[in-house]
């Protein structure tokens, strides 16, 4: 797995501007920036895949309160 720190700085800065913590989008970016995509689910392993999917969590409910202003 290699390791794409741009991927990573370009993930983090679109996850903390759209409403994930800085902690939960460091740690989501750092499993995009090594995706394979020629690994099944990009060699996530389930616990990278948690972690993602929590930044979608507060990326989601960020948006959600963006709608209702």
């Amino acid at each position: 797995m290699t390791f794409n720190p741009d991927l990573y700085q370009a993930s983090l800065e679109t996850l903390i501007d759209n409403g994930v913590p800085e902690n939960v989008a460091s740690a989501a970016s750092a499993v995009v920036a090594k995706d394979d995509p020629h690994q099944e689910n990009l060699g996530r392993t389930e616990k990278d895949q948690q972690v993602v999917d929590e930044a979608v969590g507060h990326m989601n409910r960020y948006w959600q309160g963006q709608s209702n202003e």
